[in-house]
């Protein structure tokens, strides 16, 4: 196994060890926990801050965003431009097939340092904008995060995934999010992805953002990222829930549209009965008007020729007045004229009845045709909506299946890696573990707190802090933390003492006295006072601990207990980088005049 610079602050967790140090042998590819070279690790400012905003406080920022932006959430709109922080609400209806979005933008000045800032900075703004609750947005906020880091500077995926309102709005330098917080101001372009405005728990897909590449990164974290993802099969199996109201209440809907489509069906068929009976009644009246009227025709022939015959007969009978045959046969002609006269009109008469009769079936056939197709058109509205209840309830139960089936897959997964973390923790255990610490930049001397196995020298853990200054850390026991820094406060029996913080220029970043736990080696406290970048730090094996801290425009010698509480200041301005060389008779060090100083041990006043 090569060999690394490796300083041992102290040993399993012991207050045994408290002024011990030595040198330890580390593989340098077991230093890196995750394994994967590409899994996603944020690397935080993880030092003092000059200025400690509230938690609540940075949320604002995101709830100042989402509250412009529920004020018309179904309109496209730039909120907050150019500002630290804005938000581009890209939306828009008419492009179907791909995914809205709201795009978070960092702006040049943005302050945000730490991946839990700005995760709060994202939930702040989902619950203001959608309304979300708190812990649903954190949850979110949280895979949103990873989602956007595995997706950095990888445009042809938004572009394949979201609709050009959106991808119109992004660079391939900017959208997603870099895994170091010093590149987020000015380059950052985080991408949330809408599936419905109006969809409540599931406005943004949970899905996209959880997809099979951001759960394998979650999982390479030293928790595995159980919580999170833990909290996600809950939001999913709401979603499913919902879904499954939703399908429920759709089906009934539908239930009822098929009902009236049923009746539609029936009115529809009913009306085409109707209507070929009054079509075949208006061509049998058609034929009886045609036959009436041929009818008519043929006796007015009839007529006429009786007409003529009788005309003739008459005639004959004036030529003849003697001829009692001609008389006769003149007065029958006559009376065949008068019947055939009478059988024309009643044939016409008849004729036009069946005419009349005719035309009034044609007109009910024509009716009847028409509110058959009526009935048709109103069957067929009645089917699209029918089928478009249907296609409701099938969106909604195909959703729910899915979020289901999502759930049910990492409920699995969560199981194997609990099992996993549960196997890990045994070797995590307080008395097979030692803490280190891990040189990362040579340049400012800043380690990195590490957890290694007293078994076979493995890493265990790896701190996310790592501006450890002069490659010094104390172990305390116990120490007074209630006015810590985070409201949640890891419980452990160890912490450790060390000067932290990177020194850079920026404004919000200091060095200060910390305490960090033995459980996750975070930060858990800070001191009040500023210390001098190139301060040591010692201890004097009683409870007290000794570094240079910035007073007003000198540097002094400070005194404090294993709480980080200020017990005494030097009246002396010393060097920033003065040695403290503790002794019996006091405690020496290097005044700003350059001069060796021994300060009482008891007040650090100046003993010569």
């Amino acid at each position: 196994m090569k060999i690394i610079r490796f300083a041992i602050a102290a040993a399993a967790l012991c207050l045994t060890a408290m002024l011990s140090a030595a040198a330890l042998g580390v593989d340098e590819d077991e230093i890196r926990v995750t394994g994967d070279v590409g899994a996603i690790q944020f690397e935080n400012y993880t030092g003092p801050h000059t200025v400690i905003e509230t938690a609540d406080a940075i949320t604002e920022i995101g709830r100042g965003l989402g509250r412009q932006v529920s004020r018309s959430v179904s309109k496209a709109g730039s909120f907050n431009p150019n500002g630290k922080y804005s938000i581009i609400h890209a939306i828009d209806e008419n492009e179907q097939g791909k995914f809205d979005a709201d795009i978070l933008i960092l702006g040049p000045n943005a302050s945000v340092d730490h991946i839990k800032n700005l995760r709060r900075i994202i939930a702040g703004y989902l619950t203001a904008a959608y309304g979300y609750s708190s812990s649903d947005a954190t949850t979110i906020a949280t895979f949103v995060t990873v989602y956007n880091a595995v997706y950095r500077q990888k445009l042809d995926v938004f572009q394949d995934r979201y609709k050009t309102v959106v991808t119109k709005n992004l660079t391939k330098e900017k959208c997603g999010l870099s895994t170091k917080w010093s590149d987020w101001p000015g380059n950052t372009q985080i991408v949330i992805p809408l599936r419905d405005l109006n969809g409540g728990l599931s406005t943004v897909d949970t899905s996209v953002i959880s997809d099979r590449n951001v759960v394998d990164n979650m999982r390479e974290e030293n928790d595995r990222g159980i919580d999170a993802r833990q909290d996600m099969v809950d939001i999913k199996e709401r979603e499913a829930e919902q879904a499954a109201e939703k399908a429920e209440q759709a089906a009934e809907k539908a239930d009822q549209e098929k009902q009236k489509l049923a009746e539609q069906e029936k009115a529809r068929r009913e009306a085409e009965q109707a209507a070929d009976k009054a079509s075949k009644d208006a061509g049998t009246a058609d034929k009886t008007a045609q036959n009436a009227q041929k009818k008519a025709d043929d006796a007015k022939k009839k007529a006429d020729e009786a007409a003529k015959k009788a005309e003739e007969a008459k005639k004959s009978a004036g030529e003849n007045p003697d001829d009692a045959a001609a008389q006769a046969a003149a007065k029958k002609a006559e009376e065949d004229a008068k019947k055939a006269e009478q059988a024309r009109k009643k044939a016409e008469e008849d004729a036009k009845k069946a005419e009349q009769d005719a035309l009034a079936a044609q007109e009910k056939a024509d009716e009847a045709a028409r509110k058959a197709q009526e009935e048709a058109e109103a069957a067929a509205a009645q089917k699209e909506k029918a089928e478009a209840a249907q296609a409701e309830v099938d969106e909604h139960q195909s959703f729910a299946d899915k979020k289901e089936a999502e759930a049910q897959a990492e409920r699995t997964e969560i199981a194997k890696d609990k099992q996993a973390l549960l196997e890990e923790a045994l070797a995590l255990d307080e008395g097979n573990a030692i803490i280190g610490l891990k040189v990362v930049n040579e340049t400012k001397d800043l380690s990195q707190m590490v957890k290694v196995s007293m078994a076979d020298g493995s890493t265990l853990k790896l701190s996310p802090v790592n501006v450890v200054h002069e490659r010094t850390i104390f172990p305390v026991a116990n120490p007074v933390i209630e006015d810590a820094k985070e409201s949640s406060v890891q419980t452990a029996s160890i912490y450790y003492i060390a000067i932290c913080g990177d020194g850079s220029a920026s404004s919000n970043n200091a060095v200060k006295l910390c305490l960090l736990d033995s459980m996750n080696m975070e930060i858990q406290k800070e001191s009040n006072e500023m210390v001098a970048n190139d301060s040591v730090l010692v201890t004097d094996g009683n409870g007290g601990y000794y570094c240079v801290i910035k007073d007003d425009s000198n540097y002094v010698v400070a005194k404090y207990n294993k709480s980080l509480q200020l017990q005494v200041k030097s009246p002396v301005a010393v060097e920033s980088n003065t040695p403290i060389v503790i002794s019996d008779r006091g405690v020496v060090v290097v005044a700003a005049s350059g001069s060796i100083v021994l300060l009482d041990g008891r007040n650090l006043d100046s003993s010569f």
